[in-house]
């Protein structure tokens, strides 16, 4: 028989796992074109707010001129086997704000990518309304949560 604070740790250990897989990041095809626009969506299917960092200032490429695209995600590209970050968009006057997605809400967020390979987007988030999250910081209590993988081809 278990005792009741082992009952309680895994009550939480489920209601954790619960909310963070309720909390999704919705890429529709697993095969884009360099360039091609990539409908990323964020999904909060949670009871509760959740509380994302979104850069504003990014940007990517589309042919010969670039467009605006807000965007609250890391990409991460495979190289043999290990998993990096891509620097995409500007160092320099971008600006992270917290953004708040409802319950039962989503959000898209459209963004291109040049080269090639195999790639996923990385979220970190906060689960309730934390207007107080640090975007350029460590704020505790992130967290992380990956895409399914696409792959990126350079246009024919």
């Amino acid at each position: 028989m278990l005792s009741t604070s082992t009952k309680w740790v895994l009550a939480l250990l489920f209601l954790a796992a619960n909310l963070s897989a309720q909390v999704r990041v919705v890429i529709p095809k697993r095969q884009y074109q360099s360039q091609e626009q990539i409908p990323a969506k964020l999904e909060n299917q949670t009871s509760r707010p959740i509380t994302v960092c979104v850069q504003f200032g990014q940007w990517s490429p589309k042919g010969d001129t670039i467009e605006s695209t807000p965007f609250p995600f890391f990409v991460e590209r495979n190289d043999n086997g290990k998993w990096t970050v891509l620097l995409n968009g500007p160092d320099v006057g971008s600006n992270s704000q917290p953004v708040e997605v409802d319950p039962g809400k989503s959000m898209e967020f459209p963004f291109r990518l040049n080269g090639e390979g195999t790639m996923r987007l990385r979220l970190d988030y906060w689960i309730g309304s934390s207007p107080d999250v640090k975007c350029n910081g460590t704020t505790t209590g992130t967290k992380h949560l990956r895409s399914a993988t696409f792959t990126l081809s350079r246009l024919a």
